[in-house]
């Protein structure tokens, strides 16, 4: 159930005014009695005086009053008021609640009446009547203990109920808007009159029933605006809102109609005394017929009382106005420099300069306001503050300073988080930590604040990397440099790599191939978005590799060759070599290998070194060649030579198996490791074995026997090889024991002389006038003195082979 009583221009104790708070102006149940209990099973309610239980008893702000749900009408009365009450819930539980007011109508007055308003929500459960949920208003007249006629009202949650509405949320309940009630009480001027009103829920406990009551402030008659105020040409007569019709009379006798609205407009205003009843028709059901009177009258206007001008502190408020009238209301503009707009002394400000507050006051009986103005100024305290140096600097670097330009203050340093800074009362300040600070100033008795202000002091990053190794292969192996950087406060981090043959790298981590072998400076420079920096360096070593060479003596089958490491190990410390010789040995890993022995076929073989130095283990660097293995010629026997004892003869063995010659034994000759050489005959026969080395260190053994005549008498080959390989190209006579040589000639087969000498040792050369001869036999003659000095002549013949 709900129900609602309103006023217009409410205040307190008064000649016209209702007694206090019978409006609930004071926003609470000052005056009222509030009672509270059940309704039981034969629908009896039992209530009792209580005090006001939250849920029950409610009142109602105009400042957050909102719609009630279940109608859509506004919680507070639309007459204006402040506050209005909501008696009871939508909770159910059989639960019952009342409130009352008792009033004893002074018997000096001449007038009284009284106009209150109600809202009503039911549920109808369709239970018994009795059983249902419901709600009750009444004005008793205490002395006769009787209601006084047409404010009796018993709204049942049954059947049609007049001027209520089903709600939209249905569930069976109905509404009825704001409805007001007049009732003229002249006939009880000086009796005892209670105003009661109860709500109960169905008498089980799902159905429930509440109202919104207010009452108005004026008891005079309730028509406002029946006061000439100065300045005003006419008056505009209000009667209370909300009844089905009005009539406006202009004189007590009521039979000229002059108006049929709420309001009457009278322009030029009538004179004082004048009277305009008005008779105001409620809704049927809701009340009886009435007439009230409005008397005109003259009023002056309220006081001004917006107080004197004030000067107040930055950010501080200021009391304005002065203490209240009875019977009067206040409205401060703009409203949002004061925290009650609607006081007759609220607070003003803050303000940010000279401020100009607006105060209207109005006569709740006469209707008529004056305006006035006060002043708010502001004391104005310097707070500003300003930097000098770097206020976001990075550690190490130097940092700046605040400082306050107003000197004539008292300064207290802050900082946001922490709070007050002790000792920081100088009118500069430099901080030592990050922070937001800002300074307290007074000055003039006024305390003010400037604004925040950032100081930051970043931290340098902790610069670290971590390399793969500590050394690498030159142009082979990649080293990665791992970053490893942290910022201590969380910032944006860029990187520079900076390696010391001046490439750089700006990736987070970074990887290197190098190409010279040498030390390397490898150096990490980090900068976070604040701009601090830091760096670091390591060192790394990157090793050369190896050029892998060798050379050999010409390799022949079966004769021991010697390999020769000719290798470039770049002054690296250590290196690791293998040899592969192509012939079937295991491999060797000596640097330089013992002789090597070739037992295989001739012909062309590979031979590999491999080498791998410090650092470049995984870098095998290797080289070919293909060597010719050889065999040696086949040696060959000599014609023999016969040689006259103590004679010499020149020798002369092939050129065609090699430049290297040996000739054993070493006895009787001119040289023993040159092609050409001279036997002197000198002893017994000598057979010489030739070793004869090619440029492949194959050695082919010749042999030559050597006869020496020890007897008297000559000695002439019987055939001669004037080939030119030194070997019999020259065909001679030798003497032993003999005298001297008269003459050495040689004929052709035709007679013809073809060679002649006297002298001996002269042989001859197988031509004839520069012309090589054939193949064939010739005459020789010798002629020669013997040991007696006999002249001896020899005839035979000799061949020539070509």
């Amino acid at each position: 159930m709900f129900f609602a009583v309103c006023f217009f221009n409410k205040s307190n104790g008064q000649a016209g005014l209702c007694p206090s708070n019978l409006d609930f102006e004071l926003g609470d149940f000052t005056g009222w009695i509030c009672q509270a209990g059940i309704v039981d099973p034969t629908g009896n309610i039992i209530i009792s005086p209580t005090p006001p239980i939250p849920g029950q008893h409610t009142i109602i702000t105009a400042a957050t009053a909102g719609l009630d749900p279940y109608g859509g009408f506004s919680q507070i009365c639309p007459n204006g008021s402040g506050f209005s009450v909501k008696l009871g819930n939508s909770g159910g539980n059989h639960q019952a609640e009342g409130l009352s007011y008792t009033y004893t109508i002074p018997s000096t007055l001449t007038t009284f009446s009284m106009l209150f308003h109600y809202a009503v929500v039911l549920q109808d459960p369709n239970h018994l009547s009795y059983e249902q949920p419901r709600f009750r208003a009444r004005i008793t007249d205490l002395t006769t203990g009787l209601p006084i006629p047409c404010v009796d009202f018993d709204f049942i949650a049954s059947g049609s109920l007049p001027g209520f509405q089903p709600s939209p949320l249905g569930n069976g309940v109905v509404y009825k808007n704001w409805t007001p009630i007049t009732i003229n009480l002249n006939a009880y001027i000086g009796r005892t009159i209670r105003l009661e009103f109860i709500t109960n829920d169905c008498v089980f406990t799902a159905h429930f029933g509440y109202a919104y009551v207010d009452v108005n402030t004026n008891c005079n008659g309730a028509i406002t605006g029946n006061y000439i105020c100065p300045g005003e040409p006419g008056i505009t007569l209000t009667a209370p809102f909300g009844f089905q019709s009005y009539r406006w009379f202009d004189d007590i006798t009521c039979l000229n109609v002059v108006g049929t609205g709420q309001t009457l407009t009278l322009n030029p205003a009538p004179s004082v005394g004048a009277v305009y009843p008005v008779e105001i028709t409620p809704f049927p059901g809701y009340g009886c017929l009435d007439t009230l009177y409005a008397i005109v009258d003259v009023a002056t206007a309220p006081p001004k009382s917006a107080g004197p001008d004030q000067i107040i502190c930055q950010g501080q408020t200021v009391q304005v106005g002065l203490p209240p009238l009875i019977a009067h209301t206040y409205s401060w503009t703009p409203v949002n420099l004061v925290n009650i707009p609607t006081a007759a002394n609220p607070f003003a400000g803050p303000v940010f300069g000279p401020t100009e507050i607006y105060l209207e006051t109005t006569d709740i009986l006469t209707g008529c306001s004056s305006l006035d103005t006060v002043i708010v100024s502001k004391t104005d305290v310097d707070t500003t503050v300003t930097s000098t140096g770097n206020v976001d600097f990075c550690v190490g670097k130097p940092g700046g300073s605040f400082s306050v330009n107003n000197s004539s203050t008292t300064v207290q340093w802050y900082e946001a988080t922490s709070g007050l800074i002790g000792g920081a009362n100088s009118l500069t300040y430099v901080p030592t930590v990050s922070g937001t600070y800002w300074a307290e100033m007074s000055q003039g008795g006024c305390l003010d604040s400037s604004g925040y202000h950032d100081y930051f002091i970043r931290p340098i990053p902790i610069v670290a990397f971590t390399p793969s190794n500590d050394s690498g292969c030159v142009g082979s192996t990649t080293l990665t440099f791992t970053n490893n950087s942290n910022p201590p406060d969380g910032a944006a981090m860029t990187h520079l790599w900076k390696f010391s043959d001046g490439i750089t790298d700006i990736n987070t981590d970074a990887s290197r191939v190098f190409g010279q072998a040498r030390t390397y400076n490898v150096k990490l420079i980090t900068t976070t978005q604040f701009g601090c920096i830091d760096s670091t360096d390591q060192f790394v070593h990157i090793m050369p590799k190896g050029v892998p060479d060798f050379s050999w003596d010409s390799i022949c089958i079966g004769r021991p060759v010697v390999f020769t490491n000719l290798s470039n190990e770049n002054s690296t410390p250590q290196a690791w070599y293998s040899w592969n010789f192509g012939n079937g040995d295991p491999l060797s890993t000596m640097k330089d290998p013992l002789p090597v022995s070739y037992n295989i076929p001739p012909g062309k073989v590979d031979i590999i070194l491999k080498m791998a130095t410090l650092g470049c283990e995984n870098d095998t660097q290797t080289v070919v060649k293909s060597v010719l293995v050889n065999k040696e010629v086949q040696g060959i026997r000599y014609p023999t030579v016969t040689v006259p004892q103590g004679a010499a003869h020149y020798l002369h063995v092939r050129d065609t198996v090699g430049p290297f010659y040996n000739w054993r034994p070493q006895i009787h000759l001119s040289s023993y490791n040159t092609q050409y050489t001279q036997f002197v005959a000198s002893g017994n026969d000598v057979e010489y074995l030739i070793a004869i080395s090619d440029i492949h260190t194959c050695v082919t053994t010749d042999t030559i026997l050597m006869q020496v005549l020890k007897k008297p008498g000559f000695y002439l080959p019987t055939a001669f090889t004037p080939n030119n390989d030194g070997l019999n190209d020259i065909i001679r006579p030798y003497l032993v024991g003999m005298k001297g040589l008269k003459s050495f000639s040689i004929f052709n087969r035709t007679g013809q002389l073809i060679f002649f000498s006297k002298t001996y040792g002269e042989g001859w050369d197988g031509k004839f006038q520069g012309v090589d001869q054939t193949t064939g036999v010739f005459v020789w003659i010798l002629e020669f003195y013997d040991a007696n000095n006999k002249l001896v002549t020899e005839k035979g013949t000799l061949t020539l082979i070509r």
